[in-house]
């Protein structure tokens, strides 16, 4: 498997790791903006790739639509962090025994048909974009918290 991408899916998880240490229900549920996403359902969708999507585009499992009903669910935030990390955990195992065939091999993603690289670069260049959206909600929430202090 290519270690520069497994470098990088580990370079992942640990920001979401720091970015998350700490995080608080209060944190989870506000909101910057009235209609804006919640860190908790940013990070519900997040556990959801880590947790179903990215194992399935591992082990070429996919359908070409995904099925699970994994974000219509309610999860307490240990029960997030914890399917982040069996994630993580688990599609770092798959990477590693994925042999050039295998990482060129075509599997049915949306709208198509693609090279499983392909997923894999999405769905884990999403996950560093999610994990961006949550540092901007907690800095954001902290700002505002600490104006209402003041």
């Amino acid at each position: 498997m290519d270690e520069v991408f497994c470098g990088f899916v580990k370079h992942v998880y640990g920001q979401i790791g720091r970015t998350l240490d700490g995080i608080t229900e209060t944190e989870l549920s506000w909101r910057p903006y009235p209609i804006a996403n919640t860190a908790g359902k940013i990070l519900c969708h997040m556990a959801r790739i880590s947790y179903v999507l990215l194992p399935q585009v591992a082990e070429g499992t996919t359908q070409g639509e995904w099925n699970d009903s994994y974000e219509e669910m309610e999860h307490t935030l240990p029960e997030m962090l914890n399917d982040l990390e069996v994630g993580r955990v688990r599609v770092l195992r798959d990477l590693e025994e994925l042999n050039d065939t295998d990482w060129k091999s075509l599997i049915p993603l949306w709208g198509g048909v693609y090279p499983r690289s392909e997923g894999l670069y999405m769905l884990v260049g999403e996950m560093a974009h999610h994990e961006g959206q949550v540092a901007y909600i907690r800095g954001a929430y902290r700002r505002a918290q600490a104006k209402i202090e003041k």
